[in-house]
This record gives C-alpha cells, structure tokens and sequence, in this order.
C-alpha cells in the first residue's frame, strides 16, 4: 500500500523524503560502523532533539542553540580522533 503524503508543499515533501534517506543510511550503511561508545552519544543527541522537537511552543532556533551546546563536546571529541 502506498504512503499517502501527508503535505502539498514541495519543501515539505522534500523534507520527509530525506528524513526516510537519513533513516535507511543510519539503518543500512553507518549502525554498524560506529562504536557503541558513539552510538551511545548519539542516542543521547538524537533522544533530546527528538523531545525538543515535540514541544510546538518552543522555537526552531532555541532547539538549534540547546542541541548545539549540547553535542559541541561530543563533535569535538570525535573530531580528535
């Protein structure tokens, strides 16, 4: 059955298709090459994007800043190796 889109708006679209991207590399080509120390920081970043994302009153560019702080130490760490 096929997914019927949810949004008219090309952006949008173009959007949900790179997120579905992102999943099936992660998924497909990256889980398996990553450290489980790195996956562990991941999951980290990812789970408090993922609840900053969910509170529709909170803006765009605050969730940005707060991520940013939050997985700076993380990139850097991975930059010296």
């Amino acid at each position: 059955m096929a997914r019927r889109r949810k949004f008219t708006d090309p952006t949008d679209i173009e959007i949900c298709e790179v997120h579905r991207q992102f999943v099936e590399v992660m998924e497909t080509v990256r889980l398996g090459t990553i450290s489980s120390e790195t996956k562990t920081h991941y999951l980290l970043v990812m789970r408090s994007l993922t609840e900053k994302l969910a509170t529709p009153s909170k803006p765009l560019s605050e969730i940005v800043g707060e991520i940013m702080a939050e997985a700076a130490p993380m990139i850097f760490q991975a930059m010296q190796r």
